[in-house]
């Protein structure tokens, strides 16, 4: 299964950061300008006649289309159009000079001709797809398609350096139209084939599932959720939450055994902030959200979901009575699997880390029963997975799996042992810090006066590598040296996928100054901070929608056998709908 996953998120690698509007504008000129001059090598053509060559050719073609499709849909980022016009451009240069090659050597006009038409076919087809998909237009993409081609076609024929005919400009526009629409026929062919898996298992077809996903990931579009909500299947989850009332705020720990993904805004991907940000606007607290031990068959279908969070929280707050309570610390080990268990009175969070080795995701079941294990000797155990070890591995760890058997005994052994209780006393701070790969949450820091002194580190973000882990872990026990204290430094992160927009599904937090000095800074704030505290824990059953595990399965699998067909398919397809164009050009 882990396979058929990495195969699946490895997709995403193909996402590309593009550069700005303006590198992408002087590109297209100098490939114009570039071509103007090769194609006049050797001819005694003077300087000017190569730019107007370059301009008419291709330079002023692809601009205009840039303007034009700009005009038509303005909400559409200029640098993704001039990116389209570009590759475009690029495709019309190539056969432009092999057209301009093979009427050197004398072969046939027909064939020179032929040569131009599927390249302006290929480009066609490049910006139909494009349009289809990147910018989510589902017919007028065949609209925008049509007019670079004209624009193409009418600088083409005013400019003679390549295209001299005595044929009617109908005519030969008639021609161009016919082979794109050949290739575009091709495309529509293969399309049909891809879609049948993905309409068959799930009722959704992949181009329309590609157009979604592309909508959210640039575009922040939710219609995806509509799609998800349609597959989705009802589960009974739980969200466990631990209050810190202090003197004049109170501190808020909630664990939604949901999983923050899939990716972007979707499902629950931004509920590490989103369900602090709205505790904290009603009860004027200060709220961290931790990763339960889940995996992606628990991502919400849709972010209004949420809700049915926040009503199970409200409702253990009704009943809350916070008390005076001592608190501890103690440590357990198997292997290289950990529980770092904080106590308050007859509840404790345990948090669970294999760092430096991977530390994934946990199945629902399996941390059900790390749950179980837990209140064998507590009223509430909030079981945290740490996500603090992000080695590329993507994996989930599941029942009968060796790491489940360990944490279960590092559990155990946490709980057996019998640490110094302290009276309670909690200090925190929040920092927000500019990064690609930090979410809005931030980085939220809490210590607790155990003994010795716990310190929570908790990061938004998509995981961190174990590298930078441990210079945190160094930093904050530093910290800790000069201040008189001795640390015991728990770093956790959310795995929120409100991150994996870009390129890839793995997004780390890796090495950088500035959230190193922010954790360093928020540490020492949060010494200074710190307060008495009474203390209330609770546990929540709820319903909520998922995707769900079975159909998890199924939309990886589905997408790996489209992957698989797409190999054999579209070559062939594309490589039979090129000769097609070819005899039909070559009779036109």
């Amino acid at each position: 299964m882990s396979k058929n996953i990495n195969r699946a998120v490895n997709l995403t690698s193909y996402f590309i950061s593009l550069p700005p509007a303006l590198n992408i504008v002087a590109a297209i000129v100098v490939i114009g300008l570039l071509f103007g001059f090769v194609i006049n090598i050797g001819h005694g053509i003077t300087i000017q006649k190569s730019v107007v060559d370059g301009l008419m050719l291709l330079i002023l073609p692809a601009l205009l289309s840039c303007v034009i499709v700009k005009l038509m849909i303005r909400s559409m980022p200029f640098r993704r159009i001039a990116a389209t016009a570009l590759a475009g451009e690029v495709v019309y240069a190539l056969a432009y000079a092999i057209s301009l090659a093979l009427s050197s050597l004398g072969v046939d006009q027909i064939w020179v001709q032929s040569v131009i038409l599927i390249g302006s076919a290929i480009v066609f087809v490049l910006w139909y797809v494009i349009a289809r998909f990147v910018f989510t237009l589902k017919y007028r993409s065949v609209l925008f398609a049509m007019i670079q081609l004209l624009l193409y076609l009418i600088f083409l024929m005013s400019n003679q350096a390549l295209y001299t005919t005595n044929e009617s400009f109908i005519g030969i526009a008639a021609k161009f139209y016919v082979s794109s629409f050949i290739l575009l026929g091709s495309l529509v062919l293969f399309f049909a084939i891809i879609n049948a898996p993905m309409k068959t298992n799930l009722g959704l077809s992949s181009t329309d599932a590609m157009s979604y996903v592309f909508s959210a990931w640039l575009y922040h579009n939710k219609d995806v959720e509509k799609a998800f909500d349609h597959v989705g299947e009802d589960a009974r989850t739980i969200v466990s939450l631990m209050g810190f009332k202090r003197k004049d705020d109170t501190v808020f720990f909630v664990t939604p055994y949901v999983h923050y993904g899939p990716f972007g805004n979707l499902g629950g991907s931004e509920f590490s902030f989103l369900i602090a940000d709205a505790i904290d606007a009603k009860y004027k607290s200060k709220t961290f959200v931790f990763h339960g031990t889940v995996t992606h068959d628990l991502n919400p279908v849709a972010s209004s979901e949420m809700s049915k969070i926040l009503a199970a929280f409200d409702a253990s707050l009704k009943e809350a009575v916070f008390k005076d309570a001592k608190v501890s610390l103690s440590l357990g080990k198997s292997d290289e699997c950990r529980a770092e268990a904080l106590s308050f009175n007859d509840s404790a969070m345990i948090g669970l880390s294999r760092a430096p080795e991977t530390t994934e995701d946990v199945n629902f079941g399996l941390g059900l029963a790390f749950i179980a294990e837990a209140e064998k000797k507590l009223r509430v155990g909030m079981v945290v997975d740490q996500h603090n070890a992000e080695t590329g591995d993507i994996t989930s760890f599941e029942p009968g799996s060796k790491v489940g058997f360990g944490y279960m005994d590092a559990i155990r052994d946490a709980l057996s042992r019998n640490p110094q209780k302290k009276p309670l006393k909690i200090g925190v701070s929040f920092r927000s810090v500019d990064s690609g790969v930090l979410g809005k949450a931030g980085i939220k820091v809490a210590i607790f006066s155990s003994s010795p002194e716990y310190v929570v580190v908790l990061i938004d973000s998509n995981g961190v590598t174990p590298k930078f882990r441990e210079q945190l872990e160094d930093d904050i026990k530093k910290l800790g040296k000069r201040t008189g204290h001795g640390f015991v430094v728990g770093i956790f992160t959310t795995d929120t996928h409100q991150t994996n927009m870009v390129r890839g599904v793995l997004n780390p937090l890796k090495e950088e100054e500035n959230i190193r000095n922010a954790i360093s800074e928020a540490c020492a704030e949060a010494l200074d901070d710190m307060q008495e505290a009474k203390f209330f824990a609770d546990k929540q059953w709820f319903d909520i929608r998922v995707i769900g595990a079975k159909q998890s399965i199924e939309v990886i699998s589905t997408i790996n056998s489209i992957v698989a067909v797409s190999k054999i398919m579209l070559p062939l397809i594309l490589l039979g709908g090129l000769l097609l164009l070819i005899a039909i050009a070559t009779k036109l």
